[in-house]
Order: structure tokens, then C-alpha cells, then sequence
């Protein structure tokens, strides 16, 4: 049998030149985190079949113009697996002693009995010193006998070592203490010894995978260390949400931290460029709830978030923020001046715990009819008579405005409509409009009484009116034949667009009786039909029956 040697091809990967017989520093190199931690996935999901009886990954691999079954690559059945002897013993089947390609894979196997056997090879030896990294991962073992053999002889071996081997394993115990549940003894082991997370561990952390990337980004939060930068060119470039997610949250925790006012301030100017130019609506929704939790935002930067942004959540978000924010009753008039009807009325709502319950009744008349009820509200408690403030507003037509004709039909009071019917002819045409919603409101006003406002001069007292008859279809095919264009454009799509044009739908115009059903079969009854002696229509006419 002819023997090949491996040699540098893609086609094999490091768990598969550890099958192969290749040594450590062959399969995987100068063995990067991100390295080990494949390696380490890659043996035991192969080595699973083993443990598991009857189970079997078949999988096939393009190579060159072919495609191969994956076991003429690595045949995993070769690998080491645990064997019963006599008396109830037994042993990985390796060779004695191991080499160190199988000691490499019983360390990653899938059965926790011959990771165990391969840790305990310590005790009368020591371990070669290129699988450490592998023991490393093993002191994060799910089995708890595995654990307490690998962090033997990790502590061991770090106790014996000089500075340059914890700093060679920081990335991978940064790695494996972020991800794995019990990989924290693994990172204060190594990083205990450093006395801190060194910064071309950082580096190498944050510009690698994106495993690597967010145990990065978490490390420098929990030792402090000043990555500003780093983080926030995470935060602004990176092509993964949750990258650029956890990017903010750990410039704004190490903003924090820093305790610096230069610092803060240039990272809430730069947190607030994000909150416009990330382009993900999410993500900016998720760090903003993260920066208004931990006090990142002073009340004078939640304010105008509030007032102006452009993002209806994040300008709601920000309101609720600050008004409860302890001086949040200082930016009150930047809230009452929002364009956002929410954060109006939510600052209206705030005034009488202000202390500026005397400046309510200018708000009954805001242009929202939010606005105006949180308003109504609020006075209604402290006992104010509301009609009484419309009904003077209202009395004078030089001075109303068109808010007041609706607040004053919002009280319900069907007796006010003697005051609204004379500003039908009010001159200004936001006023008429406003009365004609208002009596309708009210119920003062028919339907028959409406028409002639469709030859109103101002479009908004048309545009009123048209709506109002959306539900008489015969009111409004008689302004089909109107002067105005606009109108008859607008009656022609309110009666197609409601199909109110037939006349069972018109709720001014009688109903016909419904037809009278009749039984599926009694049509064709009804039809005459044939004589069976004539001739059918495919045979000629001197055809005989006979024939």
C-alpha cells in the first residue's frame, strides 16, 4: 500500500490532518483562538458517531470536478475511541504511548471518559505543550471530572511558566470565558496572571470573527480598558447589528467609566450621529433604551430628541424619559412645543405636577384634539367649567378661533348649536369648516342642508362637506352636474370608491323589496325545450332515427 505524505491543500482541515497522524504545530500552525475553537467543534461533532452507536454523518465534498463521499477525506471511525476491557476497566484505543496527534484529538472528542483518560496522562507525564491551548478549552468542560482534571494541569503549567505563555493563551481564555457556561476560572486563571487584558490581545480580539469581535467588545467593558476608538468604529462600520449593537453599549459604559466631561461629551455627540445615520431602525431603538437606562443622556439632550427627531418611537421614547427624569420639569416648554401631538399632550398632562396648572387653558385650544382632551382632562379635575370657557369663545366672531368651534363641540351639549350656526358664514374659512364638523358632530345639521357648502370658496369647506355626504349617494349625484371641476371629481370617487352608487346602499333612499329567490333548477324548467323526434343539431335533416 502506497503512502502519501500531506502536504499544505485545502482540502483537508485540521481535525483531519490530526486523523491523518500529523502532528499539532502541522495540523494547525501557529494555532490561532478562533483556530482552536473550530478545532476543538470540528473533532468532537466528527467523533460523536462513536459514542452515539448506529449514528452516522455521511456527507459529500466537492474536489476539483468531483464530488467524494467525506469519509474517503477522514474516515472518523479510525479515531480513538473507548474501549471496555475485563473487570469493568477501560481505555481510549490508542497507542502506547500516545502519540500526539491522539492525544490532540481524545482531548476533543465527543466522549467525556477518553477526554478525562487523555487529561489524566499528566500524572505520570507531563502533556506535550503544543495541546495547552486545547486544555485550556477543557477547563470549561461540560463534564465536571473533565473540568477538574483540566484546570490541574492548566494551573500547573501556568505556575511553572513565565509571562509570554498566559499572554499566548489570553485570546483563546477571553474567548472561552465569554462563550462557554463555566469558562470564567479559565479567563481569571490567565488574565489573573497578566494583571490585566493586555491591548494587542484587545486588538487581535476586535478585529477577527465575529465571535471574537463581541468577546472583545465585552472583555474591554469588564477590565475597563480604554477602547473608545475601537469600539466606536465597531459601533459605526461593522456589517453585524448585534456587532455595532454591542459596539455602542461599550462605548457608552467605558464613557461612563472614564469619568472624564471631554469624553462624555464627544461620545453623546457621537452617539447622537448614530441615532441618525445607522441604518438599522432597530438597533437604534435597542441603544437608545440602553443609554437612557444607564443616564448616558442628560435631560438637555433627551429633550430635543423629543421635540425634533424624525423617528416617531425614538421622539416618544425620549419624552417618556424625560419626564421622568428628575429635572425633566426644566425642558417642559420644549416638550409644548413639539410638532409630535404625543409629546404635546404628554407635556400638557405634566403641567399641574410642574406647578403650572394656570397655563392649561391655553391648550384647549391646540390643534389636536388629543392635545385639547388631556387639557380637558386636567381642568375637569380641578373643577373648571369648560363650556362656559368655549361657549365665551366662541361668542365673539372677530376673536374665535377654529380649535374653539370643535372644543365646544366636544363638551356634547346639543344646545350650543344656536351659537355654532352663525359662523357657518364666518369669513374665515377655517372657522366655517370647523362649524360644519362641529354641527355635524352635534347632530345639527341634515344632510339635505349640506350641498350648497360644495360651492364654497375655500376647498377645505368642500372637502368638509363631500365627506360628510359620503353616505348619500343621492345627494351626490346631483353635484356631478356642479361648476366646480374639484367637486365633481371628488363626488365621482366617493361614489366608486364606497359603492354607494347602487341604491340599496343610500340610507336617504328607500330600499327596493328583495327579489324573490328563486330554487337553482327552476330557470331551466321554465326554458322550452326540444322535441325528441326533431334532429339533432350535428346530424343532417334527412337523417332517419333509424339509422
Amino acid at each position: 500500500m502506497t503512502t502519501y505524505d500531506l502536504g499544505p491543500t485545502q482540502f483537508y482541515s485540521p481535525s483531519e490532518r490530526l486523523l491523518h497522524g500529523r502532528g499539532v504545530e502541522s495540523a494547525i500552525g501557529a494555532g490561532e483562538a478562533e483556530e482552536w475553537i473550530r478545532l476543538d467543534r470540528g473533532v468532537h461533532r466528527a467523533t460523536c458517531s462513536n459514542v452515539f452507536g448506529g449514528w452516522k454523518s455521511t456527507s459529500w465534498t466537492r474536489v476539483g470536478f468531483w464530488s467524494v463521499n467525506t469519509r474517503e477525506i477522514a474516515d472518523w471511525r479510525r479515531a480513538p475511541y473507548w474501549q471496555e476491557g475485563l473487570g469493568g476497566t477501560g481505555a481510549p484505543s490508542w497507542s502506547l504511548p500516545p502519540t500526539e496527534s491522539e492525544i490532540a484529538l481524545c482531548l476533543c472528542h465527543g466522549d467525556p471518559r477518553v477526554r478525562a483518560a487523555a487529561l489524566a496522562l499528566d500524572e505520570p507525564a507531563e502533556l506535550p505543550a503544543s495541546v495547552l491551548p486545547l486544555v485550556l478549552i477543557r477547563s470549561a468542560d461540560t463534564d465536571e471530572r473533565v473540568r477538574t482534571l483540566a484546570r490541574a494541569v492548566l494551573d500547573r503549567v501556568l505556575g511553572e511558566s513565565d509571562e509570554a505563555l498566559p499572554r499566548r493563551l489570553a485570546s483563546l481564555a477571553v474567548l472561552v470565558g465569554m462563550r462557554r457556561r463555566y469558562g470564567t476560572w479559565a479567563r481569571e486563571a490567565v488574565l489573573g496572571r497578566l494583571g490585566a487584558l493586555p491591548d494587542e490581545t484587545l486588538t487581535h480580539l476586535l478585529t477577527n470573527s465575529r465571535e471574537s469581535r463581541i468577546a472583545g467588545l465585552k472583555a474591554a467593558t469588564m477590565y475597563g480598558v480604554p477602547a473608545m476608538e475601537q469600539a466606536w468604529a465597531l459601533a459605526e462600520q461593522d456589517r453585524d447589528e448585534g456587532v455595532r449593537a454591542l459596539g455602542v453599549r461599550t462605548a457608552i459604559r467605558l464613557a461612563l467609566a472614564s469619568g472624564q466631561q471631554a469624553v462624555l461629551d464627544d461620545a453623546r455627540a457621537r452617539f447622537l450621529a448614530h441615532l441618525d445615520n445607522d441604518r438599522a431602525y432597530g438597533l437604534r431603538l435597542n441603544t437608545f433604551a440602553t443609554a437612557v437606562e444607564t443616564g448616558f443622556l442628560p435631560v438637555d439632550d433627551l429633550a430635543p430628541l423629543a421635540a425634533t427627531h424624525r423617528y416617531r418611537k425614538i421622539r416618544r421614547h425620549a419624552c417618556a424619559a424625560v419626564l421622568a427624569h428628575p429635572e425633566g420639569d426644566v425642558v417642559l416648554d420644549r416638550l409644548l412645543s413639539a410638532r409630535d401631538t404625543f409629546v404635546r399632550s404628554a407635556a400638557v398632562g405634566r403641567l399641574r405636577h410642574a406647578g403650572r396648572g394656570d397655563e392649561l387653558p391655553r391648550y384647549l385650544t391646540d390643534l389636536s384634539g388629543g392635545v385639547r382632551a388631556t387639557a380637558c382632562r386636567e381642568l375637569r379635575a380641578e373643577g373648571y367649567d369648560l363650556r362656559a370657557h368655549y361657549q365665551a369663545l366662541c361668542a365673539d366672531p372677530a376673536t374665535v378661533v377654529p380649535a374653539a368651534v370643535l372644543g365646544l363641540a366636544e363638551q356634547g351639549h346639543p344646545e350650543d348649536a344656536a351659537l355654532l350656526h352663525p359662523l357657518l358664514r364666518h369669513p374665515h374659512a377655517g372657522v366655517r369648516a370647523r362649524a360644519l364638523s362641529a354641527l355635524r358632530m352635534l347632530g345639527a345639521l341634515p344632510d339635505d342642508a349640506l350641498p350648497p357648502f360644495a360651492d364654497d370658496p375655500d376647498p377645505g369647506v368642500r372637502g368638509t362637506a363631500l365627506s360628510a355626504l359620503r353616505g348619500t349617494p343621492c345627494l351626490l349625484r346631483d353635484l356631478l352636474d356642479g361648476p366646480r371641476e374639484d367637486v365633481r371629481a371628488r363626488v365621482a370617487i366617493l361614489l366608486e370608491r364606497n359603492r354607494i352608487h347602487r341604491q340599496g346602499a343610500c340610507r336617504c333612499c328607500p330600499s327596493p323589496p328583495p327579489a324573490a329567490r328563486r330554487a337553482r333548477w327552476a330557470k331551466r324548467l321554465a326554458e322550452p325545450r326540444p322535441d325528441p323526434w326533431r334532429p339533432s343539431m350535428t346530424r343532417p335533416a334527412s337523417c332517419s332515427a333509424w339509422e
